[in-house]
């Protein structure tokens, strides 16, 4: 049953969740958060005025342990690496640049 009365109710945007899918796919930015929790690092870097929360992808939570809030850095997805165990996921694997600002 579909209600039709959304008098007072936005639309939620889509998250600024980066999510590549394509080999060579890439995105850059300054490191604005970095949060530690039960899954891991979270990054949140600003690209263009907007905040993009990175995937917390073990192979890049890895490369990214030594980055801090304010570093410039470029995350290029790499490729999928099939999985050495039968009913696994596939590895997404990355590569992680730093530049001097």
């Amino acid at each position: 049953m579909e209600n039709t009365n959304l008098d007072g109710w936005e639309e939620v945007a889509d998250s600024n969740y980066w999510n590549p899918v394509i080999e060579g796919e890439s995105v850059e930015g300054i490191i604005t958060l970095v949060n530690k929790d039960d899954f891991g690092l979270k990054v949140t870097i600003e690209s263009n005025g907007k905040a993009i929360v990175l995937p917390s992808h073990k192979v890049l939570q890895s490369r990214l342990q030594t980055c801090k809030v304010g570093d410039m850095i470029k995350v290029i997805f790499e490729k999928k690496e099939l999985p050495k165990i039968k009913g696994h996921n596939p590895t997404n694997i990355y590569k992680v640049l730093t530049k001097k600002v």
